[in-house]
């Protein structure tokens, strides 16, 4: 039998004694982004955050990414996959509504609009509070280094943790009995970092299955590039990507790209980073830090800032005010795992399906369970490689592809971790007694038997037939709108996220009137190693 097979048949026999399936509850939260565009042309809004949603810096579930114009959705953490889907369904609806009174619409794509240049993307605003100018010159500082047009790739990411019955399950399974609260933290952190290892074998399943963006607008390069061939108006596409957000047409960083960070223990993962916030580069150096009187990034080293890391996934602690979020690792332990590499869904109105999300839940599971065995740094870069191989010519699913064993067709390799997918939904639609994690791994074999139901293949098909990827998403933006005009808002909803965010409005005015240094001084504060 295989790893995962025994750790299935132990983990079924833990439920059975048990007497209960709360070691097959997950909890999870989702975070979706989404440009806001004008209904007319389907441009980026310069109008700013709709104050009748409240404060980007305090609001709970409505908040703003890298620009202005990038709404960033939150939900709250949730046991059931239903739970999820009903807050963005509640949260879209008021933001919808909201934006329809401005003739503003949400962008349902992963790769933006119609961009006019650098200066066409508004930097977002948090209010004159030190924190508030902290993120806004972290924002400055992306700018500088990386330009605005890449900031405005939206995604979605998936918040999960395992419930502590699952912590139970898995140290008597490990053989770890009688631990201490550090032993059990050490623990389970060693564990979200196996699992992350796993992730990183596996995550081009991901790009494959739910890529969709395989399209540009011309607009996002200043030339095309061999790779892209041109497609309707202004349209720039790869003939076999799936998602050319995960390419290196996306979210690129060459400054990061010798950053070897390690996956095997969690100090050292710490410490990489926190090497990364202090190691000067020169490039940034070359950018300034404050040039007459503006700063133009928080300092001039690899990184600004421990988020400014891109990774497609990311170990996670709930971080204190104040607190850096390695510092709330190294005290605390790996709380939950961040996944960042799903694009967004443009036939969702949401941005995501509820099987991808069961789906998600299988996949994650699975590499929990597969095995624990080290990353070397060879087996990390040829990872990188053929994650990003896959991401421009995945479509090709009998094209070879190298990973780290020779080459295999992509077909065989997709195939065989349905199996391994497939045994892990049974198990859970088995034990839970419901049938959509099984449903969930069925829609995503079809994908591989018939190629035309990919998302990425979906998007092309609309671009061509609807005159260019700029036409056919705001085409899709409006039919989206429309259908939430059509779900009146109850008074009960309407009231809870009027009183949302007037609360964050006070609480933002609380914050601002709190502040008792300057901002070179609070600067100086957050930037001291924890």
């Amino acid at each position: 039998m295989t790893t995962l097979t025994n750790a299935l048949q132990a983990l079924a026999t833990h439920c059975q004694q048990a007497a209960t399936t709360s070691a097959l509850t997950f909890h999870r939260g989702v975070e979706r982004e989404a440009l806001r565009v004008d209904r007319s042309e389907g441009h980026i809004s310069h109008k700013p955050h709709p104050k009748a949603l409240g404060s980007a810096l305090t609001h709970s579930s409505i908040t703003t990414d890298y620009s202005e114009s990038l709404m960033e959705f939150i939900t709250q953490v949730h046991p059931s996959v239903e739970g999820v889907i009903k807050e963005l369904d509640d949260i879209h609806n008021v933001v919808n509504h909201e934006l329809y009174k401005q003739d503003e619409c949400l962008w349902p794509a992963s790769m933006p609009c119609y961009l006019a240049g650098n200066k066409d993307v508004p930097i977002a605003y948090f209010g004159e509070s030190n924190t508030g100018k902290l993120k806004r010159t972290y924002r400055e500082g992306l700018s500088n280094r990386y330009g605005r047009i890449m900031q405005c790739i939206a995604g979605m990411h998936y918040n999960f943790s395992f419930d502590q019955d699952f912590w139970s399950f898995l140290e008597s399974y490990k053989g770890k009995t009688a631990l201490s609260q550090a032993e059990k933290q050490a623990f389970q952190s060693d564990s979200y970092f196996a699992l992350i290892r796993n992730f990183r074998r596996s995550s081009w399943m991901l790009s494959l299955l739910f890529g969709a963006s395989p399209a540009i607008d011309e607009s996002f390069l200043p030339k095309k590039p061999d790779s892209l061939e041109k497609l309707e108006k202004h349209t720039w596409f790869g003939p076999k990507a799936t998602s050319l957000r995960m390419s290196d047409l996306g979210y690129q960083n060459k400054a990061q790209a010798d950053l070897y960070v390690c996956y095997n223990e969690v100090d050292t993962y710490i410490s990489t980073v926190k090497k990364a916030l202090q190691t000067p580069y020169q490039r940034y150096q070359d950018i300034g830090v404050k040039v007459d009187g503006l700063y133009r990034q928080l300092n001039s080293n690899l990184l600004q800032i421990e988020n400014e890391y891109y990774s497609d996934i990311r170990p996670k602690r709930v971080t204190q005010p104040g607190e850096h979020p390695s510092a709330a690792l190294q005290a605390r332990g790996v709380e939950y795992i961040e996944v960042r590499i799903m694009d967004l869904d443009p036939s969702s109105s949401i941005g995501m399906q509820s099987s991808t999300l069961y789906f998600i839940d299988v996949f994650l599971l699975y590499c929990m369970l597969r095995g624990d065995e080290r990353l070397g740094s060879a087996e990390c870069n040829q990872l990188r490689k053929m994650q990003q191989e896959i991401a421009s010519h995945g479509r090709d699913l009998d094209m070879n592809f190298d990973f780290g064993q020779g080459p295999v067709k992509l077909r065989d390799k997709a195939e065989n971790m349905l199996d391994a997918l497939t045994e892990v939904a049974d198990f859970l639609s088995t034990k839970t007694g419901n049938p959509a994690y099984q449903q969930a791994v069925e829609v995503q074999k079809e994908k591989i038997t018939n190629e035309a139901l990919l998302p990425s293949a979906l998007l092309l098909e609309r671009s061509k037939t609807e005159q260019g990827y700029q036409s056919a998403m705001l085409a899709l933006s409006k039919e989206q709108q429309a259908n939430w005009m059509a779900c009146p808002l109850s008074d009960e909803l309407t009231h809870e996220f009027m009183e949302k965010a007037e609360r964050s409005l006070r609480e933002q005015e609380a914050i601002e009137a709190a502040d008792e240094v300057d901002f070179d001084t609070f600067l100086k504060g957050y930037l001291t190693p924890q």
